[in-house]
């Protein structure tokens, strides 16, 4: 008998588990190879695609300048004046110091700009840089840029050239991208000026070494002439006269000198631009071609450990049922069952579909609960969050009646109220998630406040104090703007005409996101201030600080108990509130 169940067990529980193991084995290794092939090649794309958006930040910058230098009749008329003029007026010297100040304020806060050149056709030979003010071209150490304006040229479009200059003839020169754009003045029909934006190499160069996935990478950019205007540290290895730039694939293979590379590439429509990234394929497949042997390995070693294991689990389990029939056969009612077992019965049948049935019912309920749990959740968590939006329109909309009743019908604050509102309202509907990103959030609370500036009798000041790298960082949405209108409502002391001042600091520390919030108000004592956190803290929210409540309710929802909620005061001296919370992918 044990011999038979034995030999049932084996070979009810060998077949079943081996062929699948080598059938799925099979297809891991072919399914993980053309997964990875793919993986990578879609990082690469994302990579160029990261490089693009960089430089289409970059060449807006341009069009900025564009918008000021050939479209602002203010702009051209002060400036035009200026380059013309032998001798200058004071208005004339108040509006160059504008304006060089307004240029030179621009090259210095963004950190890829070298310099900028304006340039009007003047008899003088003037020009306006972000450097050295209006000075002559021909005082310039760096007069190649002039070399591009042609007056009869009638491109509209932006172009660029590499190059590099130095501002003093002791100098280095310094590698840069120069971008050019006629001006036309308005609606000019011929060249009547140029701007030139000249950007620092290395910045790009910095930007694809830290975007690099892969030793010896070669990544560059082509203008629409196939010149290289920007690569990375290793990109001198391969000339682009090298590659087949006739193809127009995404993604191609290609035979150099002995050697098998893999090209992607990006096209830029807008700027006529091809970003390309070129590395060998037994660097770029190396993980993949590792994971098929590793596969493999594993597949053979887990034919070799099934068999083992089901021979020893069937001999052990053929004792055990051995043992239940010897104990069931010691009755002749069971006795008569065990004649009857074949090959094809289980002797555990009756057990086991009762457990599963157990199981399943338990796991449908889990599953059922969690479910529940889930929509309940979110539920509340979305009626929490839109309990601030009727809150704030409504008071703002009455507002605006009162304000529209005593208006003349002429531009005026109600219509920036109007304005900034309806901002305010897409930022609401459009945003469907939890958490928006640090840019969004400060956008939204700065409309916010332009509104509540134009409503409020009372001066208050708002100060912000955050790292830019932080924009991209998701935090909680509307986070901001219930604090700010706690302050206002209770912090302003209406007996004196003392400006309130908020103080709003972001950082980031241990992979948390740190909002605190400090007001120069009345402050809370001690007693309020315990009621106040006994209120935020309770099930049921205050009505009469549901700002706070709301904000700390949503982040108990979202994350849990890794979050801090603190609020310190001292009356007469101001109130400061710090949330802390973990950053969100």
């Amino acid at each position: 008998m044990m011999n038979k169940i034995l030999i049932k067990n084996i070979v009810l529980f060998l077949f079943p588990v081996l062929i699948p193991v080598f059938i799925l084995g099979s297809f891991a290794i072919i399914i993980t190879d053309k997964y990875m092939k793919e993986s990578i090649t879609t990082n690469n794309l994302n990579l160029l695609q990261q490089l693009d958006q960089q430089t289409s930040l970059v060449l807006n910058d341009m069009h900025l300048l564009h918008l000021d230098y050939n479209w602002n009749p203010e702009i051209i008329l002060s400036l035009q004046n200026i380059l013309d003029s032998e001798f200058l007026t004071l208005q004339q010297k108040r509006n160059l110091e504008y304006g060089e100040g307004t240029l030179r304020r621009k090259a210095i806060a963004t950190p890829y700009i070298h310099s900028i050149y304006v340039y009007y056709m003047n008899d003088k030979d003037r020009v306006l840089t972000s450097r050295a003010g209006v000075t002559s071209i021909s005082s310039m150490h760096d007069t190649e840029w002039f070399e591009e304006f042609d007056k009869s040229s009638k491109k509209e479009e932006l172009w660029m050239r590499t190059r590099s200059i130095s501002e003093f003839s002791f100098e280095s020169p310094e590698p840069v991208i120069s971008i050019y754009k006629n001006i036309f003045k308005t609606s000019a029909q011929h060249v009547e000026g140029i701007i030139v934006l000249n950007i620092y190499q290395s910045y790009f160069k910095d930007l694809m070494n830290e975007l690099n996935h892969y030793q010896d990478q070669n990544i560059f950019v082509l203008d629409e002439n196939h010149q290289k205007l920007y690569e990375n540290t290793t990109s001198n290895s391969i000339n682009p006269s090298e590659l087949d730039l006739t193809n127009q694939q995404e993604s191609y293979s290609m035979k150099l000198d002995g050697n098998t590379y893999i090209v992607h590439q990006l096209f830029s429509d807008e700027y006529q631009l091809r970003y390309i990234s070129v590395i060998e394929d037994n660097i770029i497949y190396n993980i993949p071609n590792q994971l098929r042997w590793f596969t493999l390995l594993f597949v053979l070693l887990s034919l070799i450990l099934g068999a083992a294991t089901i021979y020893y689990l069937s001999q052990k389990n053929a004792k055990h049922v051995h043992k239940i029939i010897s104990t069931l056969n010691t009755t002749s009612q069971h006795e008569e069952w065990t004649k009857k077992l074949s090959f094809k019965d289980n002797e555990y049948q009756l057990i086991v579909q009762r457990i599963l049935k157990n199981y399943v019912n338990q796991s449908n309920l889990e599953k059922e609960l969690k479910e529940n749990k889930y929509q309940l959740q979110s539920a509340e968590l979305l009626a929490l969050q839109n309990q601030i939006n009727p809150h704030f329109l409504s008071n703002t909309l009455t507002i605006i009646y009162w304000r529209a009743m005593a208006l003349t019908g002429q531009p005026n604050k109600v219509t920036k109220m109007v304005e900034t509102l309806t901002d305010i309202l897409h930022f609401s509907l459009r945003i469907k998630q939890h958490t928006v990103t640090l840019a969004e959030e400060i956008h939204h609370t700065q409309n916010y406040i332009d509104i509540i500036k134009i409503r409020s009798d009372h001066p208050f000041s708002i100060i912000w104090d955050y790292d830019e790298k932080l924009l991209d960082k998701q935090v909680l949405k509307f986070m901001l703007q219930p604090i700010i209108e706690n302050s206002l409502a209770h912090g302003i002391d209406h007996q004196s005409n003392q400006e309130l001042t908020i103080k709003i600091k972001i950082h980031v520390l241990e992979d948390k996101i740190h909002v605190t919030m400090i007001d120069s108000g009345k402050g809370i004592s001690k007693e309020n201030l315990h009621a106040l956190r006994r209120e935020i803290q309770s099930e049921s929210l205050s009505t009469k600080h549901i700002g706070l409540a709301n904000t700390n309710k949503r982040l108990e929802l979202i994350f849990n108990s890794r979050y801090t909620f603190i609020i310190r005061s001292k009356e007469r001296w101001g109130t400061s509130i710090t949330i802390v919370h973990p950053i969100k992918d």
